[in-house]
């Protein structure tokens, strides 16, 4: 039995060997093939390492620990591979998507190698998708910066860090070109730099002139108007009936409000264009900024045939019609222009402006109270409707609006002064008094203003009351030389002549041209008895023809007191051209021509004053002496008889029976 049991364990045994013996066979095959493939593959992927480089590389990074060199990167861009070794540049455009797939260096399986792209991705750029569009635009906006332009791009460059060390750089070359500046000027974000990208675009295609006119209109909008002007001019010389360029370039002198340039260019384009509505619209606009108001009409007409709804042509119309001093066609435009534009204020007030000034009252203060309605804190649209029933003699109205005015704006010195005015109207005089002042604490060389408060005392003589509140205006209005005039003149009447002088002086160093403070000076000083000084002021108040007539009158007076005949003849004659009617005049221009021995001027002259002024004895009794003098025995009588009858006292008295004998002992002796 142990016999047979011993056979069948080693049978066992001799079959377990059989079988054993390819399996391990097999398995060592299957390791020696792994190893195979594992060393073709580490050849394939990391061959460098077992050249005499590689082996060089991988002692100095794992024997002695120091930084691996970079030999390439393996980039695939649009779907294509490529290999950029170390000391080559990668260039791209703004269409470019790569991915840096592989990079090789000494360090074994590229232990701690991280891969970065200045301008785009994150810390590490290996095998990530990176658009170049970004870059290229970060690069282009830098370019365009005002302390880089001029200047290339900025430098980029892929960098190759072991542990932080950068241990190689690739530099990045980006290829543009003007669609690239156009791509980036269309940009809403880049709209800064507009300007600079077309300028970078037209620098690499200076014949295009689509992207010329381009370039001018951004330097237009941006208020460059040289630069627009030099653009447009470039691309005129190239097409010189470009109607884009010559319609900017017209825009360009408008800016520059040199309307004499702009005109040729905008009628060049009525000529290629006649029916160019917005042309001859902009014609007429130039033709009435130079003052040609009739050719204004015209263009602006011929505006309204092409495109006869355009409201601001017929607005524009109706301001051409006006400056022509046509009022109806310019308040048909205007009416025309407010029905396409009912709700337009520039309008509504142009049409009632027109209406008032066409005296249609009622028109007007329809639409101004319509404006002041449509906008309760305007205060022109107050001031017109104030003004409109101020015409119409409706001074309560009136004066509610002005009120209303000033409460909308209550530091404007006219409305304060419109006010007073009306409140003089309906005899509110110390009303009227107040706003006055505070037209003057406002405007400190409102003349008016100072002029209407010396008028509401002078009127009642009320000089002392006038000193007062002068010299308080005094004060808030130091260099208003009308309020140092009228106080002048107050003073002269209270006969106060020192202060009188002193203000008249201090008028006159504050420039005032008055004439007439240089003749009540001279009257001032003529009741001090100073005559010299008196003539030397009537003679430089003579040298301007503004006198007034009462002023004119003293200056004729003292200089006959003084015996300057000629000056006095001067002064009576400007005396009669500011007052015809003043037989005053006329009547000592004949006295003085009966002095200087021309009787038929003192006739001429003493016949015009007693027909102005039938009462004056004087004239009557110089007529009848110039008579005489003629022998003309009757006239004289006659003229000497109408000075008795005004006083029987005169020198015509004992004229009048001396005559008589001598006109019968003529007749005796014929």
């Amino acid at each position: 039995m142990d016999y047979y049991k011993k056979d069948e364990r080693r049978e066992r045994r001799q079959r377990r060997e059989k079988t054993g013996r390819p399996t391990l066979l097999a398995a060592a095959a299957g390791i020696g093939v792994l190893v195979l493939v594992g060393i073709g593959l580490v050849i394939a992927f990391y061959g460098e390492i077992f050249t005499a480089k590689g082996i060089k590389g991988f002692v100095r990074v794992t024997v002695l620990g120091k930084a691996p060199a970079f030999h390439y990167l393996d980039i695939e861009r649009n779907g294509k591979d490529e290999r950029i070794a170390a000391g080559e540049a990668f260039t791209i455009t703004y269409r470019d998507e790569f991915i840096i797939k592989k990079v090789s260096t000494d360090s074994l399986f590229e232990k701690d190698i991280t891969v970065d792209v200045d301008g785009l991705g994150g810390t590490s750029d290996l095998k990530v998708l990176l658009k170049a569009v970004e870059l290229v635009d970060a690069a282009m906006a830098a370019s365009v910066k005002e302390p880089l332009r001029g200047k290339p791009l900025p430098q980029s460059a892929i960098r190759i860090r072991y542990n932080q060390q950068e241990i190689g750089t690739v530099p990045v070359r980006i290829e543009l070109t003007p669609q690239d500046w156009l791509r980036f000027a269309r940009n809403p974000a880049n709209a800064k730099w507009q300007a600079q990208a077309l300028e970078k675009a037209l620098a690499m295609n200076p014949d295009d002139t689509a992207l010329r006119k381009t370039l001018a209109e951004q330097y237009l909008e941006s208020g460059k108007i040289d630069p627009a002007i030099a653009q447009y001019r470039a691309v005129l010389a190239r097409k010189p009936d470009d109607m884009t360029a010559l319609s900017g370039l017209s825009r360009c002198y408008v800016e520059k409000k040199d309307y004499a340039k702009a005109l040729p260019l905008t009628r060049r384009i009525t000529e290629l264009n006649p029916r160019d509505a917005g042309a001859h619209a902009i014609a007429g606009f130039l033709y009435g900024k130079m003052g040609k108001w009739n050719e204004a009409v015209t263009h602006y007409e011929n505006s309204l045939k092409l495109k006869p709804d355009d409201a601001m042509v017929h607005f524009s119309l109706g301001g051409a019609y006006e400056k022509t001093g046509k009022l109806a066609p310019a308040i048909k435009a205007y009416e025309a222009a407010h029905r396409r534009m009912p709700n337009d204020q520039r309008v509504t007030q142009a049409l009632a402006d027109a209406y008032r000034k066409g005296g249609m009252e009622q028109e007007a203060a329809k639409l101004y109270a319509t404006l002041a309605r449509k906008n309760t804190k305007d205060p022109n649209a107050y001031a017109a409707l104030a003004q409109a029933h101020g015409k119409k003699g409706q001074v309560k109205e009136e004066i509610d609006n002005y009120r209303k005015a000033i409460a909308v704006q209550p530091k404007d010195p006219i409305l304060h002064y419109n006010l007073g005015v009306a409140y003089d109207k309906v005899k509110r005089h110390k009303e009227a008094l107040a706003e006055y002042e505070k037209a003057l604490q406002l405007k400190p060389d409102d003349q008016d203003a100072a002029a209407r408060i010396s008028e509401h005392y002078f009127r009642g003589k009320r000089y002392r009351e006038a000193v007062e509140a002068l010299n308080r205006i005094k004060k808030t209005a130091p260099k208003n030389p009308r309020v140092y005039a009228d106080l002048g003149f107050a003073h002269g009447e209270l006969k106060q002549y020192r202060e009188a002088e002193e203000n008249y002086k201090k008028a006159l160093q504050l420039g005032s041209k008055d004439p007439n403070i240089q003749l009540n000076l001279a009257a001032i000083y003529e009741k001090q008895g100073r005559t010299k000084e008196a003539a030397k002021a009537f003679e430089k108040g003579a040298r301007s023809g503004k006198a007034s007539t009462e002023a004119l009158e003293r200056m004729g007076a003292q200089q006959m007191k003084a015996g300057q005949y000629d000056a006095a003849l001067k002064t009576y004659r400007q005396l009669a051209a500011a007052d015809p009617r003043r037989g005053l005049a006329y009547a000592n221009m004949g006295y003085i021509h009966s002095l200087k021995g021309q009787t038929d001027k003192a006739i001429e002259n003493f016949r015009l004053a007693v027909r102005y002024d039938k009462e004056d004895e004087g004239a009557w009794l110089g007529l009848g002496e110039a008579y005489e003098k003629k022998k003309m025995y009757k006239e004289a009588l006659d003229a000497y008889k109408a000075a008795y009858q005004i006083n029987p006292e005169s020198r015509a008295a004992e004229r009048i029976p001396q005559l008589r004998i001598r006109m019968l002992e003529d007749k005796h002796r014929e």
